[in-house]
């Protein structure tokens, strides 16, 4: 909590230096996110959350900088203008207190990796129609979640497309022992084209004036092809080459992906069994971040159900199983994106050094 404070307190000030740089219709928009910011700081809003909210204000502080640019083109500040309002709105309505707690923590992961693409998008070395793609597929998620139109399956194609947004976004792996630095163009391109395609299918999906039958024909169609996705999202992460981090660096960057999923709020039920007894007594309200320690064990961070902060080191093996028993392979790409290939890699490691079967992520 105190390192998320001085996160929001530099990202606010970050965010304030833009007001004398934006064009003026923006200035609602810079005070609308500093509410948002200063809002999470309630300590009823858990780690995840906050942390969704502070990732998604430094990315859109980004786009409002470039739409005071003076190099950046007329028609792209106008876009950014009209995207950074959008999103500001479906940020402040994905934190709405009043929201159940599942689709809130939802809401805030898919605009925190919606918010992921703006670098790109701003980037002047982005393609032309790859920037065209990403500003329509950000419209379309922000539009969703600031609507409040989603459906649970509805969410969960939102869930896919924000993770293909989040993966093109980061030039380079969390890790420098990548085997391979970044996605190849090619791959990166049928991808984000399989998204695009896919975010008009959800507007139709979304749409309340859209007829009944014309929605479930535009679910079927997204159902297909995301499972097109997943498999373009396996076949890109093979393309890279497996990891040359050892066993605990890629359990680390596994867990976290998990953690910071939708799917991590199934986690405290699933890992009650692993925790340590001081745990128990209070329960755990969220898993937070892990790190490596060695590669049998993992330093653990959580958030209790007394908004305590506490860590502990768990054992890999075990642990692993019981991410796999929550995220099987038939669902990791479309949950976590690339670093799915990170969670393969340790599968390998512990079938192949401790014998250690990881539940499905072989198969």
């Amino acid at each position: 909590m105190a390192q998320q404070r001085k996160q929001i307190d530099a990202t606010a000030t970050r965010l304030n230096g833009t007001k004398d740089e934006v064009p003026e219709e923006l200035a609602p928009t810079v005070d609308e996110l500093a509410t948002t910011l200063e809002a999470v700081k309630d300590p009823g809003t858990s780690l995840r959350d906050r942390q969704g909210v502070i990732e998604s204000v430094v990315h859109l502080t980004t786009a409002l900088k470039a739409t005071g640019d003076d190099a950046t083109p007329p028609r792209l500040r106008k876009e950014l203008t009209s995207l950074v309002r959008q999103m500001s709105s479906a940020l402040k309505a994905g934190h709405d207190a009043q929201a159940p707690a599942e689709e809130r923590s939802s809401d805030l992961v898919i605009m925190q990796r919606t918010a992921a693409a703006l670098d790109v998008i701003c980037d002047p070395r982005t393609p032309a129609r790859l920037r065209g793609q990403l500003l329509a597929i950000s419209a379309g998620l922000s539009g969703a979640v600031a609507g409040g139109r989603q459906t649970a399956s509805l969410r969960g194609f939102e869930g896919q497309m924000g993770i293909v947004q989040s993966d093109v976004a980061e030039a380079q792996e969390a890790s420098p022992a990548s085997a391979a630095a970044a996605m190849r163009p090619e791959h990166r391109d049928e991808l984000v084209q399989l998204v695009h395609d896919q975010n008009e299918k959800l507007r139709v999906a979304g749409d309340p004036q859209s007829s009944s039958k014309d929605r479930a024909e535009a679910e079927k169609d997204m159902r297909d092809r995301s499972a097109r996705i997943s498999d373009k999202q396996e076949e890109t992460a093979a393309a890279r080459g497996r990891s040359e981090d050892p066993l605990g660096k890629a359990a680390e960057v596994c867990t976290n992906a998990i953690f910071k999923s939708p799917s991590g709020s199934e986690l405290p039920e699933e890992l009650k069994d692993l925790v340590p007894g001081s745990w128990r007594p209070q329960g755990v309200k969220d898993f937070w971040t892990s790190k490596e320690k060695s590669n049998t064990l993992l330093d653990v961070l959580a958030e209790l159900r007394n908004d305590q902060s506490v860590s502990a080191p768990i054992k890999i093996a075990p642990l692993m199983t019981g991410l796999a028993r929550v995220v099987p392979r038939s669902d990791l790409f479309s949950t976590i994106g690339e670093r799915a290939s990170y969670c393969l890699s340790t599968a390998t490691y512990l079938d192949e050094d401790y014998g250690v079967s990881v539940g499905t992520w072989l198969e």
